[in-house]
């Protein structure tokens, strides 16, 4: 008798448990990665998620989550042809269990965190694209597969950021612009370096000039320092 293969899209269960195994303070983190995987796929995202994401990343701004979902719900509502709704909807559950997490009164629904994984896959299908699903997958996954990081914040905060680095490479950095065709580990050997300068409070110009070394010397590509700058920025506010 074969084991019985569980869809994560359609099993609520499978939501929940990935959600209720995640500590309090990672869960702002985890549902906004998975809300960024849409972001090279929504060709006009609503001014009110861009928004949403800047709270999600200081933790003295979770309280904030509360009228961004607000917002959110206006936009939706407002705009009833938007495509795909799902997005939309995943976008207040994560501003849902952002403000939840930062233990205010008034909270929203204990179980809003347990629909982010159904919600987002369902978001996928708009896109019928395989690599979107998969990635939507992985980060939905991020901390299922090592159980160190249950109880201990720090490592899950550190790999958070590593992702962040990751994806910011691939979506933003991309000097040799193949993002859409190569395979998705086409930077990250370089992650590991990146990620120690970040941690060793390196500022914007010393980031940026490394990214800059790599381009040139590295891979042997033409760069600019200004774009550099710009992505260092970007690295930097992912902390």
């Amino acid at each position: 008798m074969t084991t019985p293969q569980y869809d994560i899209k359609t099993n609520l269960q499978i939501g929940q448990q990935v959600f209720e195994n995640l500590p309090n303070d990672i869960r702002p983190g985890w549902a906004g990665n998975i809300l960024s995987r849409f972001d090279n796929y929504i060709k006009n995202i609503p001014v009110s998620i861009t928004e949403l994401y800047p709270i999600i990343d200081t933790k003295d701004r979770w309280k904030e989550a509360h009228g961004q979902f607000n917002k959110i719900r206006r936009f939706l509502l407002n705009n009833k042809n938007y495509k795909p709704e799902a997005y939309l909807i995943l976008a207040e559950l994560v501003a849902k269990v952002t403000y939840n997490a930062s233990g205010l009164p008034a909270p929203f629904d204990y179980n809003s965190g347990h629909y982010i994984t159904s919600t987002a896959l369902k978001a996928t299908e708009y896109f019928d694209e395989n690599r979107l699903e998969e990635e939507v997958k992985s980060a939905i996954l991020l901390f299922s597969r090592n159980k160190i990081f249950k109880d201990n914040i720090t490592a899950a905060k550190d790999f958070l950021l590593y992702k962040k680095i990751d994806d910011i490479l691939w979506f933003d950095w991309d000097p040799i612009g193949v993002k859409d065709i190569a395979p998705r580990d086409e930077y990250q050997s370089y992650v590991p370096e990146i990620f120690r300068l970040v941690k060793a409070k390196a500022d914007r110009q010393e980031i940026a000039g490394r990214l800059l070394k790599l381009e040139t010397e590295n891979i042997g590509v033409g760069g600019t320092l200004q774009n550099c700058l710009t992505i260092a920025d970007k690295i930097l506010q992912a902390l």
